[in-house]
């Protein structure tokens, strides 16, 4: 997760271009502490991730509930 994390934000960077170039010798590598602290501090969930999670716990358990549970809970960090 954090190599994905840390992809994305090397791609945000590369694509915004009112910021200087990343560090292209390292890649996305270059942002491996910055998805370490972004991971992090989601570590603690909002009230609103809390609810969402919890709209979906609800559901019948299958083998996908924790991941749609998980991706309710981010989708409301991101809203929010």
């Amino acid at each position: 997760m954090v190599q994905r994390v840390a992809m994305a934000i090397y791609e945000a960077e590369r694509d915004d271009p009112a910021r200087p170039a990343p560090d292209e010798m390292r890649g996305w590598r270059a942002f491996e502490p910055h998805a370490r602290a972004a991971i992090a501090a989601m570590r603690q969930p909002s009230e609103e991730m809390i609810f969402r999670g919890g709209l979906v716990g609800d559901a019948p358990l299958d083998g996908k509930k924790p991941g749609r549970v998980f991706s309710a809970m981010i989708d409301a960090a991101l809203q929010g």
